[in-house]
């Protein structure tokens, strides 16, 4: 007896050396609310769902962290939130959560008063606890005071950090080009302000993004890979995209790419031929151009894995793109070909029935529709697929509500 009393003590101990990281109550929502109003503190309730990458990389390797639950544990009561099961969509509902993982700050009485969303190192992820912990530095308030006007560049600094940690794109932009307009894009050419540009998101046009095009190897040695990419590449794709659109030929288009690429050469450039010209097709009512082209490009795919899922994005683009959809040609040589694709029991039964549900719902054709998703989902969820996926979710609510 006294040495299972040894060894239950043992492995407390031992249990208690490993046991680190945010420790989350495992009660309903209103239970953890209750707890943090009679213990006067916030609510940190993390919604994710199972599908989301990023929800996955905060449990298991920041939430894990020591000196993440040396934080949390003493300053919050923590709770998880699977916002697709249980309470869960109700609660993401009146918090307005749609993108994953969003990180609540709640109180006692249920308001959410900090928000931060998007998976973060352990230090951000700190740091937000911490505003979420200070009224002034709360979101709503900050929010509040530059809409009554605060232009103060502290103010608008620690503003532009709140919306980053919100993945407020728009609001990033918007912060971020008053700071640079009231002070210089050369004051934030270093590592620690670079994210002040970044987030500007200036367009290939401007004078700010040509500056920075001109000192492009002082931004190298700024910013980690990912920021110069996104720099970039997101300015030269919006800017190729939208000569797509207005340019008079596909000869016009691809010498535009050409000079993009000699003016900074990277292989993203040049592979936007093979994609922009679809672009170009649909602006200049070139359909029939665009389908066979298409058709011919994805078919060359067929014997391959991702040749069913590249026809589903095809699909999926017809579908959503009224100048394609509206040919009665496109659609009904789509129907016919995704139709041979789901007689394959072998490896089209799952992805053709997605597929048909979703142009039998363009088509108006309920009975149809609602035949084929029940199909696509009963052997998804055989085969171990994710039925819980909003966008599932999401078509069969539109095929009921026709």
């Amino acid at each position: 007896m006294k040495q299972l009393l040894i060894l239950a003590m043992t492995l407390l101990s031992v249990s208690g050396i490993f046991a680190q990281g945010i420790e989350f109550e495992h009660g309903t929502f209103d239970e953890a609310l209750a707890k943090a109003k009679k213990e006067n503190k916030l609510i940190f309730m993390d919604c994710y769902t199972t599908w989301c990458g990023p929800c996955k990389h905060l449990a298991k390797n920041i939430f894990t962290q020591k000196e993440v639950g040396d934080f949390y544990n003493k300053e919050f009561v923590n709770y998880k939130m699977d916002c697709e099961k249980g309470e869960g969509p109700a609660i993401a509902k009146k918090y307005g959560v749609n993108s994953y993982p969003t990180l609540l700050f709640i109180d006692g009485e249920g308001n959410a008063v900090h928000k931060l969303v998007g998976g973060m190192p352990a230090e951000d992820l700190i740091a937000g606890g911490k505003a979420a912990l200070d009224p002034n530095k709360r979101i709503g308030t900050l929010k509040a005071k530059y809409e009554e006007g605060n232009r103060e560049l502290d103010f608008l600094m620690t503003y532009l950090k709140a919306v980053k940690a919100q993945y407020d794109q728009e609001s990033m932009k918007e912060v971020s080009r008053e700071i640079i307009k009231e002070t210089s894009l050369e004051k934030h050419m270093n590592k620690d302000e670079f994210f002040v540009i970044s987030a500007a998101n200036y367009p290939y046009a401007s004078k700010e993004f040509q500056y920075l095009l001109a000192n492009k190897n002082q931004v190298k040695e700024i910013a980690d890979d990912y920021t110069y990419s996104m720099l970039f590449m997101g300015a030269y794709a919006a800017h190729l995209k939208q000569f797509s659109t207005t340019c008079k030929s596909l000869e016009e288009l691809y010498a535009e790419i050409d000079r993009c690429y000699n003016e900074f050469p990277d292989d993203y450039i040049k592979s936007t031929k093979g994609t922009l010209k679809y672009d170009f097709y649909i602006a200049n009512n070139q359909i029939d151009n665009w389908y066979d082209e298409k058709i011919e490009e994805v078919e060359a795919l067929k014997g391959k894995e991702q040749y069913v899922y590249q026809f589903h994005a095809m699909c999926d683009q017809i579908l959503n793109t009224p100048k394609l959809v509206g040919s009665n040609r496109i659609l009904n040589d789509l129907t016919k070909r995704v139709e041979v694709i789901t007689a394959d029991k072998e490896t089209g039964l799952i992805m053709g029935n997605l597929m048909l549900a979703k142009i039998y719902l363009y088509n108006k054709e309920k009975e149809k529709a609602k035949a084929c998703f029940d199909i696509f989902f009963a052997e998804n969820g055989k085969a171990g697929g994710n039925n819980t996926h909003p966008s599932v979710g999401h078509l069969r609510n539109a095929i009921n509500a026709l």
